[in-house]
C-alpha cells in the first residue's frame, strides 16, 4: 500500500483543517519545501500537494508558489487545486507535475481530461460527507443525494483509473478513517479502480486495517506533522 504525505497550503504557510473548516486550522513552522524535503528524507517517494486558497476561493492563488515547489522537489508529485478547464490542467502538468487531482469533478469533464492527458496523469478525490458526495457538479438541486459508489461507478466507463476517498467528517481529527465507505468502494470498484483514503488516519492499526479493505493508498498530513506516526515506520508497516 502506498503512503504518500500530504502537504495542505493556505496563504503559503503548511495547514491543517479541522473537518474541513477554515474557522478551526493550525499552522506549522516551516516553509512547505523544508517538509517536503523531510518527508522525502524519512522516505517518502511521491509528495501530494492541495491549494486551499484554491477550495476555498476557487482559482489557483498559489500558482507561483506551487511552480517554484515542482522545480525543487525531488520526487513525484501531485497537485489538488482548482482546474475550470483543460488549459489549467495542462499547464500545471507542463509545470512538472506528475498527477493532477481533480475534487469531485462533473463526470464528462473527467472524461475529457482523461481523453486528454492519460488516466496515468488524472486523479479523482471522491470529496465527501461519509457516503454523501459534496460539490458534485453534476447535482440538479442542492438537496440531491449522491451517493459516492454510485459517483465512482460513473467515473469507470470515463477511463478514470485513481480515485481518493477523502471524508469531509475525518479530516484532521487524528481519530480513524472511514473503513465502511472503503470498503463499500473497493467491492463494488475495487476491480477497476485504485482507491486511495484521505483523513483521519494518525497510527499504525489504521493502516493495517485500511489495507484489509482494499486500499491501495493512504494520504497523511496531519498526523505526520503532529508525528503520532512517521512516514518511514508508515511505510514499513504496509510493505
Amino acid at each position: 500500500m502506498e503512503i504518500i504525505p500530504v502537504i495542505y497550503i493556505l496563504d503559503g504557510q503548511c495547514t491543517a483543517l479541522y473537518k474541513g473548516d477554515y474557522g478551526q486550522k493550525k499552522t506549522y513552522r516551516g516553509s512547505p519545501l523544508e517538509w517536503a524535503e523531510k518527508f522525502i528524507n524519512d522516505g517518502a517517494e511521491k509528495i501530494y500537494l492541495a491549494d486551499l486558497n484554491a477550495r476555498k476561493n476557487g482559482g489557483f492563488e498559489q500558482k507561483e508558489l506551487f511552480a517554484e515547489l515542482l522545480k525543487k522537489i525531488s520526487v513525484p508529485v501531485l497537485v489538488e487545486a482548482s482546474f475550470p478547464d483543460l488549459a489549467s490542467i495542462g499547464e500545471v502538468l507542463e509545470m512538472g507535475a506528475e498527477q493532477i487531482v481533480l475534487r469531485s469533478p462533473g463526470i464528462e469533464f473527467a472524461g475529457k481530461a482523461i481523453e486528454t492527458f492519460g488516466a496515468q496523469k488524472i486523479v479523482v478525490q471522491i470529496f465527501s460527507k461519509r457516503d454523501e458526495l459534496i460539490e458534485n457538479r453534476e447535482k440538479k438541486n442542492a438537496d440531491d443525494f449522491t451517493d459516492v459508489v454510485d459517483y465512482a461507478e460513473k467515473l469507470i466507463p470515463m477511463g478514470v483509473k485513481y480515485v481518493i476517498y477523502k471524508d469531509r467528517r475525518s479530516e484532521g481529527i487524528l481519530t480513524h478513517p472511514n473503513y465502511d465507505e472503503i470498503d463499500r468502494l473497493f467491492l463494488t470498484c475495487g476491480k477497476d479502480l485504485k482507491i486511495y483514503s484521505s483523513g483521519g488516519i494518525s497510527e499504525i492499526p489504521h493502516l493495517k486495517l485500511l489495507e484489509k479493505t482494499g486500499a491501495h493508498g493512504a494520504l497523511i498530513g496531519k498526523a505526520f506533522y503532529e508525528r503520532t506516526i512517521g512516514v518511514g515506520e508508515a511505510m514499513e508497516a504496509v510493505e
